[in-house]
């Protein structure tokens, strides 16, 4: 990445008038970018993700469309103890299926224990995958050793890009991001119109008055000078204006016009639910958020949202499976607009 450089005709002429600001009404209200249709109905993802391990999450879809990585649940050693790995399955063409899917290796998914219990060693979980537009960086969330709290984010880079195990030894993103609170959910976009590059995530925070004590979380962004350098990070006020859980945050990366994020704020079907929200240039504030709707939300909870390239295609993970997370989709279609 490069850094940023950093008289006459009386009432014909008012009705001509009248009739002219009618017509460029509709057009001067709408926002830039492509126009959708609404989401369709959330289907599950089913196999061969279900294959892998006790449970899926932390769906991330690669810009190509061909690529999609997860977390899945798995057991260690022969005892109760689990945690979670990524892993990544890959299809040759939009038309074909997923393949078996592949865990990206010991270098990013740590053997090294970090604690024990009563049943054996226990295991670092990796999760929340996001890798950049050219393929070469993975940004995750890891409370492995040689952090700073409850889990932090983490950076690998991978010479080619078609390999998924290539990785190389990850490092930690640095105290400007992470904390002795927990940080989750990273999610870049690669703003063209300003030429910065923008990383969001989610940090964890002690609600005021509760009891007992219990954790929130808030939505964050920070500038990156450079992949493994974010600069000062800020809370982003107009997503994390009401509810104490508000976190996910998904960028649409090829305009920035569109977020979508989790909240358990009122208004909803459940507790965790994505809500959207709309910008009409990178510049600009988000506007109010608005819930995802009932063919995308349940009385469970949906998190975690990853959006394909185009726009039309939406990620995420859910519990309405006998309370067991599982990979879904839903799907919409472009109807103005560049693909």
């Amino acid at each position: 990445m490069k850094k940023p450089i950093l008289a006459g005709g009386g009432a014909l002429l008012f009705l001509g008038v009248a009739v002219a600001l009618l017509m460029v009404v509709p057009v001067a209200t709408q926002e830039p970018g492509p126009r959708f249709s609404a989401w369709g109905q959330a289907t599950p993802l089913g196999r061969p993700f279900t294959d892998v391990g006790q449970q899926q999450g932390c769906p991330f879809i690669a810009k190509d469309d061909l690529n999609l990585y997860f977390r899945a649940l798995i057991p260690r050693g022969g005892t109760s103890n689990r945690d979670w790995d990524i892993f990544v399955s890959h299809r040759e063409s939009v038309d074909d299926p997923w393949g078996t899917p592949v865990n990206l290796g010991s270098k990013i998914n740590s053997p090294t224990p970090v604690g024990k219990n009563a049943n054996g060693p226990v295991y670092s979980n990796e999760l929340c995958t996001f890798v950049t537009i050219d393929g070469h960086w993975l940004y995750f969330v890891s409370n492995r050793l040689g952090g700073y709290g409850m889990g932090d984010l983490w950076l690998a880079h991978r010479k080619d890009k078609d390999d998924p195990t290539g990785w190389e030894t990850p490092v930690n993103l640095g105290p400007n991001v992470n904390t002795t609170n927990g940080e989750t959910g990273p999610s870049i976009f690669e703003d063209e119109a300003s030429g910065k590059t923008m990383l969001y995530f989610s940090r964890t925070y002690p609600v005021s008055g509760s009891s007992p004590p219990r954790n929130g979380n808030k939505i964050w962004q920070v500038e990156l000078l450079d992949w493994d350098n974010p600069g000062t990070p800020a809370l982003v006020a107009e997503l994390n204006t009401t509810g104490e859980n508000n976190m996910h945050t998904f960028v649409r990366r090829k305009d920035g016009l569109e977020v979508i994020f989790v909240s358990d704020r009122t208004g909803g079907l459940g507790w965790w639910e994505l809500w959207t929200s709309t910008r009409p240039s990178t510049s600009s504030p988000w506007s109010k958020p608005v819930h995802l709707g009932a063919l995308v939300n349940s009385e469970y909870d949906e998190t975690r949202p990853s959006l394909s390239w185009d726009g039309t295609t939406l990620y995420f993970w859910t519990d309405r499976e006998s309370w067991m997370i599982h990979l879904y989709k839903s799907e919409r279609t472009k109807i103005t607009g560049k693909k």
